[in-house]
């Protein structure tokens, strides 16, 4: 197989795998895979930043008799977030070496579905990190460490300063475990404030739908179900991933590797929260040169350019967990 056909073997790869790739990426977590079931995963025609409206106030009302004046007040109620989009890119390399000595079709189909595979889990491990992470990393967008923060009255999300403005705070409580004599007592003080943070976060029917919590915290709320308690959800079941329940929510764990803070936990209402992406930057072969002149490779990019929008903040929360 001479290096034009490698080419050509290397983009049909690519374009045959796109859909794929998008769907296993998207689905890679259950934050992610709800968004994706919800149509909460979007893509934006162009613009430099990534905005939407936020409503922080109700629309004037007034009971009214006969011909008493309704009024014609004009109210601020609605302001707008502002999220700066990331950009991330996976590469597939062949290197004249590996063509050279993978020629014949089968064994570079074979190489060549090995580093697919390998593109892939290096997109899903660094979206998730992102998701979970503050937004610190270089270039990366915000994610739910600081969009759903352990000090909610700090700093500023979507271009708004929660110190100035109370209504764009998340909730947050707090679960001591200084002094429990030992697990039972654990678990008891950690279901309380679950069960604390959960009514603050719920109105009405808009209600946390995922909880996500790292391990330890994870490990103790299993600990203290029985048996007859451990139910699972059917949903996120059917999408491959292993849970427990918290009243309507889904309760699932994430490992040290994710960026998930240690010792906390995310309430999250799904319904609030999007992955925004520009067109043809949502897991999409870029369009750049698959050579350079000094180099024996042939490289494609797989790439990324959007961000984790939130427009209520008010409607999750953080858990906190103290001594564990």
């Amino acid at each position: 197989m001479n290096a034009a056909q490698l080419r050509q073997l290397l983009a049909t790869t690519i374009a045959n795998y796109r859909r794929q790739l998008y769907d296993n990426v998207t689905g890679s977590n259950l934050v992610l895979a709800t968004l994706q079931q919800k149509g909460r995963i979007t893509p934006l025609d162009g613009g430099s930043d990534i905005r939407g409206p936020v409503v922080f106030d109700e629309e004037d009302f007034r009971w009214y008799d006969g011909v008493d004046s309704l009024g014609r007040t004009q109210k601020e109620t609605i302001g707008e977030a502002v999220y700066t989009p990331g950009m991330a890119a996976a590469s597939i390399t062949l290197s004249g070496e590996e063509m050279a000595k993978n020629a014949g079709r089968s064994q570079i189909v074979k190489l060549l579905r090995a580093k697919t595979q390998n593109a892939e889990n290096t997109l899903k491990s660094g979206i998730t990190r992102a998701l979970y992470g503050d937004g610190s990393v270089a270039k990366s967008f915000v994610g739910l460490d600081a969009i759903v923060s352990d000090t909610p009255a700090v700093g500023t999300v979507g271009g708004i300063d929660a110190a100035a403005k109370p209504w764009w705070r998340n909730k947050a409580a707090t679960v001591a475990m200084a002094g429990a004599a030992d697990d039972r007592e654990r678990y008891r003080r950690l279901r309380l404030g679950m069960s604390a943070l959960y009514r603050q976060c719920c109105v009405g029917t808009e209600k946390t739908d995922i909880v996500t919590l790292s391990d330890d915290v994870y490990g103790l709320y299993e600990s203290g179900l029985q048996e007859n308690q451990r139910y699972a959800d059917a949903n996120a079941a059917a999408l491959g991933f292993d849970t427990l329940k918290y009243r309507s929510a889904t309760v699932i764990t994430e490992s040290a590797g994710s960026a998930h803070p240690d010792d906390n936990g995310f309430f999250l209402n799904t319904d609030f929260l999007n992955l925004e992406y520009y067109e043809g930057r949502g897991f999409d072969e870029l369009d750049l040169p698959e050579s350079t002149p000094d180099m024996d490779a042939v490289t494609k990019h797989i790439g990324f350019m959007g961000a984790l929008t939130c427009y209520k903040r008010n409607r999750h929360g953080r858990l906190i967990v103290t001594g564990l």
